[in-house]
């Protein structure tokens, strides 16, 4: 058996262009949140990315 079926499995955030919202960061919890004017800004010139918003936005679930 493989060491990685022990380990959870973890979704990274990933930001996309959605047809209807724009550009849309997609949580490793599932949430979508729409990117403000500044962020999208701030990922065209490549000053933070999806990791550094999620850092900001993701709350994880607490027992």
């Amino acid at each position: 058996m493989s060491d990685t079926s022990s380990r959870p499995l973890y979704r990274e955030s990933t930001i996309a262009d959605e047809p209807i919202l724009g550009p849309v960061l997609f949580l490793p919890d599932g949430s979508i949140r729409k990117l403000s004017w500044f962020e999208r800004l701030q990922v065209a010139l490549r000053l933070t990315d999806a990791k550094s918003l999620e850092a900001r936005y993701f709350r994880p679930a607490t027992s």
